[in-house]
């Protein structure tokens, strides 16, 4: 058998892992389908007139997918903080790859597409009685009917060329794997530690790029991160600098793609690492 990887090994290792979570995932999920009832509740009670317009439903997934997909993810190798469960944990016969694998599969692949599935379920639900809330204030107030409020796929943005959802996309499973790697390392407070941990860095990225890089680069500012920077010229106006186009698209590809996978390559080796 694979002392790295093993298929099957995997398998037993996923189902293992079901048996023993399904209970906490399963009401995971009705918690977070309760919330958004209470969230939509409380739109159609103080804003009758609109509760659930599109910009409001693109709103409520992200912000939504954003909590609660970074708490879970800071949940997910909880059992590492308490000593007889870290202990089972370890001494589990599968290695550290199929683990990772694993917590990858339930904490960000399976969480994505159920916390969409229940947002949906949700979001359909609220709206039909959303429509009906409206009508009936509309006509209580004798104003004029509206067009009923439509179901929004919050995957495709239909305000300019850009998609700008599937960059949101990638920032949150990018800031999650942040998370996840956070709850690999520390061993208590795991959100608290990796919110404020990442924010350290966030700052020392941004004091980095614009106080020292900024030194050595002339009057101007970077546009499209690091491929391209646009000098300011009182005699020539603004003058852009760019990377050749093949080093270009090598960047923007890594800068979007390779963040989350480089977080979990990350998070195997500390996980390899505990195991040893």
């Amino acid at each position: 058998m694979n002392a790295v990887f093993d298929l099957k090994r995997w398998f037993l290792y996923m189902g293992k892992h079901w048996n023993e979570n399904k209970r906490r995932y399963l009401l995971s999920l009705a918690a977070v389908g309760g919330l958004l009832i209470l969230w939509y509740s409380f739109l159609m009670i103080v804003n009758p007139d609109n509760p659930m317009g599109l910009r409001i439903q693109v709103v409520t997934f992200y912000v939504g997918l954003f909590l609660t997909g970074c708490l879970f993810a800071s949940m997910i190798f909880n059992d590492l903080s308490d000593g007889p469960k870290a202990i089972h944990y370890l001494l589990t016969p599968a290695y550290s790859l199929e683990k990772l694998l694993t917590t990858i599969v339930f904490g960000v692949i399976l969480f994505f597409i159920s916390y969409t599935a229940v947002f949906y379920a949700v979001d359909f639900i609220m709206l039909k009685i959303g429509n009906g809330t409206m009508n009936a204030w509309l006509e209580r107030h004798h104003k004029a009917p509206r067009s009923p409020q439509e179901l929004l796929n919050v995957f495709i943005s239909t305000e300019g060329s850009d998609n700008i959802y599937l960059y949101i996309l990638l920032i949150f499973f990018a800031v999650q794997s942040m998370f996840l790697l956070g709850s690999v390392y520390f061993v208590k407070n795991q959100y608290i530690k990796t919110l404020v941990s990442g924010l350290i860095v966030f700052l020392f990225m941004v004091f980095f790029i614009h106080k020292v890089m900024g030194s050595f680069m002339p009057d101007g500012s970077f546009f499209e991160p690091f491929t391209i920077y646009r000098v300011w010229n009182s005699s020539h106006g603004e003058v852009m600098i760019q990377l050749p186009e093949w080093l270009s698209s090598i960047l923007l590809f890594l800068t979007k793609y390779a963040l989350a996978p480089s977080l979990w390559v990350v998070a195997y080796f500390r996980l390899k690492e505990k195991e040893v």
